[in-house]
C-alpha cells in the first residue's frame, strides 16, 4: 500500500512538473483566453482587468507558483469556488498559459 501511494504522489509530481516545463505557445494562450473568458472573467474581470479590491488582480499573479494557481483554482480559494469537476487538466493548463504570459502579452 505505501509503494502504491509513493507512485501514486511520485506520477502526480511528474505530471506538475511536466505541466510547469511544457512551452507555452500562443495557440495555448488563445485556448486560455476562450476558457477565462467562459469561466474566470465574471470574477476577475475582462482580459483580467479589475480593481484589485474585491478579487485577486490575476495581472500579478506570481509566475513561478503555478501549483499554487492548480490548488486555488481546483480547491477555491476565499470566496472563489472549487472548479473541480467543472474543468479539466486541459483546460487548467491553458488557463494557466494565459495566466502567466498575462494574456500573450509576457510571452
Amino acid at each position: 500500500m505505501k509503494l502504491r501511494m509513493l507512485l501514486v504522489c511520485a506520477a502526480a509530481l511528474t505530471g506538475a512538473a511536466h505541466a510547469q516545463s511544457t512551452p507555452i505557445t500562443m495557440e495555448a494562450v488563445e485556448k486560455g483566453r476562450e476558457q477565462y473568458h467562459r469561466t474566470c472573467a465574471q470574477c476577475h474581470g475582462r482580459n483580467m482587468v479589475n480593481s484589485g479590491t474585491t478579487v485577486y488582480d490575476l495581472r500579478k499573479f506570481p509566475t513561478d507558483q503555478h501549483e499554487r494557481f492548480v490548488t486555488s483554482v481546483m480547491q477555491g480559494k476565499g470566496n472563489m469556488p472549487s472548479f473541480k469537476g467543472a474543468i479539466d487538466d486541459s483546460a487548467l493548463q491553458v488557463l494557466w498559459a494565459y495566466v502567466v504570459t498575462r494574456g500573450g502579452k509576457e510571452l
